[in-house]
């Protein structure tokens, strides 16, 4: 697969930077890690949305611009709020949830797409409790800066023009 996230390819040091610290037992090498995984799990996880988002309205994510980033960051406070609580419960789970977005992202073979929206659809689900990643999609559509951002980035030939009407036409 050529286009691994770059997210997911820090994801996969920070893993390697781990195992390392647990052989040289270093207490500070190890936290740093962890707090830059943890971000690059968050970063990857938008990443994912907004890839999805733009899927969604057929539009470039590269269009979605900061603002849609940053309105993005703050609807999913509340969602990377429950997420840092239950790596503080589980830290275990980090390193899962980091090793399986690596295994399946750096897979190569047909459906790709199809198995990394797998992945975070289970990811979602079983970790974080949120059934349905289209559910959590459509509430991001109901932020108005979401919505602008969205609309922004939504190339003018692809919005639906108004039709001039018969009358209008005849005056």
């Amino acid at each position: 697969m050529s286009n691994i996230s770059p997210y997911t390819l820090v994801i996969a040091d920070c893993l390697k930077s781990l195992d390392v610290a647990d052989s040289d037992e270093s207490n500070f090498d190890k936290k740093q890690a962890m707090e830059l995984l943890i971000n690059m799990l968050q970063g990857r996880m938008l990443e994912h949305i907004k890839q999805r988002v733009s899927n969604y309205y057929n539009i470039e994510p590269e269009a979605l611009n900061e603002e849609f980033s940053v309105s993005l960051i703050e609807v999913f406070a509340e969602i990377f709020d429950l997420f840092r609580h239950k790596f503080e419960e589980m830290p275990w789970l980090v390193n899962k949830i980091a090793s399986r977005i690596v295994e399946v992202e750096t897979r190569n073979g047909s459906k790709a797409e199809k198995r990394i929206n797998q992945l975070y659809l289970s990811i979602f689900c079983k970790y974080f409790e949120y059934k349905n990643i289209e559910k959590i999609i459509s509430t991001l559509q109901t932020d108005p800066r979401i919505q602008h951002a969205i609309i922004s980035a939504i190339p003018a030939s692809a919005l639906p023009q108004p039709k001039l009407s018969q009358v209008g036409l005849r005056n």
